[in-house]
């Protein structure tokens, strides 16, 4: 596990958001250095709501005027503390670039330029950078969903996967019933989701993929911060176990066992240097299970709803971001090198949708060995209520399981 760093008094961390993702920075901030976070947000899980490690303030809107307003206030309240201010989904991050030259002086709040975010965040321009680094990707067609043309049919071979080619755009769009994610099987299929999302008003491009089989377990994900210099400061990468499959929330990782990926490490953050990026970046990688290749699908310009997988790694991505936002002084890149298991979800229900032996075997020692990690499962924010709030997250995660995904599949479809 990383070290702790001393207590400090002179930083105030202000996180974006209400969700488990939010939770595990809160929680990571107490354990580097002691301190309560503020979250911001229209409304919060149990586990914040009934937390000893956060103080909570509610607006109305997690949109650029009231994010603003809140942070203005907190950081006059503050004069003499750093306001570490983050966020962890595209539409908040996009939120922190529109008002980033309206803060305060007093808040820091690291995210990439502009133009090295929108070249990660377009999935493909994503792909044209990946190819020039040395990273593969898989086949697609990127659909122009403006204007009324005709779409011309795909050629790439059914069944294949279609999503925004922008995310941070699409949400207001998953509002209205769309999905995340597509699994298309026929052409006909293709033509009404079309038909749908320009009658929905949306005209932002969409991406159509090959499909890439094999189940979650097949999924990698690797996480980087980039420093003020340039140079990565932070490299943790996992192998998924498991998925959440609820349409809205489809592709979230919630079970994951820590791995090594030097070549990719290279590569990947290489890349990001290269565009100018700075701060945190998390990819989603499918392994082809007839070759094995790794193929980057996509870029999220955050440290990712499952930053503490790092942690359980042995870095603490909070402690990265301040030292060198705040302290200007990252020192040395840390590698998260411990082999660990990261999960959202009971042990007995992870274990269903683990079908390979060896794989299975590998969970089972972690379990063994005690090298679990739960960002809920906090023994310094630990209460009867908040026990209960870990039972009853526990308890519709069966529930939803057993609606949207009861067993594995080959594709995870």
């Amino acid at each position: 596990m990383s070290s702790q760093a001393d207590k400090r008094t002179d930083i105030i961390p202000v996180i974006l958001g209400g969700d488990i993702g939010v939770y595990a920075l809160g929680r990571e901030f107490h354990e580097a250095y002691g301190v309560i976070s503020t979250v911001v947000g229209t409304g919060f899980i149990g586990a914040i709501s009934h937390s000893r490690i956060f103080s909570p303030v509610v607006v109305p809107a997690l949109d650029g005027p009231n994010v603003l307003a809140a942070v203005q206030k907190i950081a006059a309240d503050y004069t003499d503390k750093k306001i570490v201010l983050v966020a962890n989904t595209d539409p908040l991050i996009e939120t922190l670039e529109a008002i980033a030259g309206q803060l305060p002086g007093n808040v820091v709040s690291h995210i990439s330029p502009k133009a090295a975010f929108d070249a990660v965040c377009d999935k493909a321009r994503f792909s044209e950078l990946c190819r020039e680094h040395g990273l593969e990707v898989p086949r697609m067609d990127v659909v122009h969903l403006a204007g009324d043309d005709p779409i011309p049919s795909t050629e790439l071979p059914f069944p294949v996967v279609a999503k925004p080619a922008v995310s941070a755009g699409y949400y207001p769009t998953l509002l209205k019933g769309f999905k995340k994610v597509y699994y298309l099987n026929e052409q006909r299929e293709l033509d009404e989701l079309w038909a749908g999302l320009r009658a929905s008003g949306y005209e932002d491009d969409f991406l159509v993929q090959e499909l890439i089989g094999g189940d979650d377990t097949y999924m990698d994900s690797l996480t980087i911060y980039i420093g003020r210099d340039g140079e990565p400061k932070l490299l943790g990468a996992a192998q998924v176990l498991l998925e959440d499959h609820a349409p809205s929330m489809l592709g979230n990782p919630v079970a994951m066992i820590t791995r090594q990926m030097p070549e990719l490490w290279e590569k990947a953050g290489r890349m990001l240097s290269d565009v100018g990026y700075r701060g945190f970046a998390n990819f989603d990688i499918k392994r082809d299970p007839r070759d094995g290749r790794q193929l980057f699908l996509d870029c999220n310009p955050r440290m990712g709803r499952n930053s503490y997988y790092n942690v359980a790694g042995g870095v603490n991505p909070m402690q990265v971001l301040v030292e060198d936002a705040v302290d200007g002084d990252a020192g040395e890149c840390r590698v998260a090198r411990e082999h660990a298991l990261y999960t959202l979800v009971p042990l007995r229900l992870l274990r269903h949708y683990v079908r390979d032996e060896k794989l299975l075997a590998e969970l089972d020692g972690l379990i063994r060995d005690k090298k679990v990690y739960d960002p809920q499962r906090y023994d310094k924010d630990w209460s009867a209520r908040r026990r209960l709030d870990v039972e009853l997250t526990e308890l519709n995660q069966n529930r939803k399981f057993k609606k949207y995904y009861p067993d594995p599949t080959d594709t995870s479809f």
